[in-house]
């Protein structure tokens, strides 16, 4: 299999929401001509994920996110700043193709982002949502237990906790979820009726989002961007393995950007009180 028939392949996936014209999912690298010996997917293109690639026979990376730190990846003043030109020519001089698939992925039924990240958390029944948001049923709990469940089921992508912003005691019954940077919390209370949202650190606008849901005791479940997407790019990984039998095909774990660091050694964290509780 060629490059450009796997980049045709995803392409033929798409189900109308993907403006072929204007899509970022197109080749980053590469010769579309070349011979597929193996693909990797992850979430983003770092250089040691894309070294790893080389390291598995594998000579097709397939990432969610950019791999120049630009949604289009031809931001020229971004290609000026040390490093950036550096890691071109080591792509360009590796043989890799580098392909996005990024819109495509974001609203693909049943296996897509969103819906592979509700399937995780596990949160209960879907109610309502398409496209790039869900909503679950959660009645009988509180924020807190909703927020205590997400965090044991981020765990595996190396967040050890999640932020919880507005009244953890209050009870909740509708939840909903975005997609990875899309995850407007004012916009999930008005179209859905949310009473908890579950937002990325991408998504959510503390000054605004986290302001308005304290002052009106609506909870927040914040999670990094990363760690929201991964199940779907495990899917993705899945799909690819199931359809190109052939081909080896592997999912390299990016897991959470950061680590919590405490101030104190051995201290795991802290909670104030009150949530609200003016800072002393």
């Amino acid at each position: 299999m060629k490059a450009r028939e796997l980049h045709e392949y995803l392409l033929s996936l798409n189900g109308g929401w993907v403006d072929l014209d204007k899509t970022v999912d197109t080749f980053k690298a590469g010769d579309p001509e070349s011979e597929i010996r193996g693909i990797v997917v992850g979430w983003m293109s770092y250089t040691w994920a894309l070294q790893r690639a080389l390291e598995l026979g594998c000579n097709a990376f397939i990432t969610h996110e950019p791999t120049y730190y630009d949604h289009y990846d031809r931001d020229e003043r971004i290609f000026q700043m040390p490093g950036v030109r550096e890691k071109q020519r080591w792509i360009e001089d590796s043989g890799l193709v580098i392909l996005r698939c990024h819109v495509l992925w974001d609203q693909m039924p049943e296996i897509g982002i969103p819906a592979s990240w509700g399937d995780w958390l596990d949160l209960g029944p879907h109610v309502a949502g398409e496209g790039y948001y869900r909503v679950y049923d959660i009645a009988g709990k509180t924020a807190m237990q909703v927020a205590q469940q997400i965090a044991r089921r981020v765990q595996p992508f190396g967040q050890d906790a999640v932020e919880l912003i507005g009244p953890p005691d209050r009870p909740v019954t509708r939840a909903c979820i975005g997609t990875g940077a899309i995850t407007p919390f004012l916009g999930m209370r008005a179209q859905y009726g949310a009473d908890l949202a579950i937002c990325t650190d991408d998504g959510l606008t503390y000054w605004r989002d986290a302001a308005y849901a304290i002052d009106n005791d609506l909870p927040i479940i914040v999670v990094n961007h990363a760690v929201s997407e991964e199940a779907g790019l495990m899917n993705l990984a899945k799909h690819l393995e199931v359809n190109f039998k052939e081909i080896p095909v592997h999912h390299i774990p990016q897991k959470c950007m950061f680590q919590w660091v405490p101030g104190i050694p051995g201290l795991q964290g802290s909670q104030s009180p009150d949530y609200n509780e003016q800072a002393r």
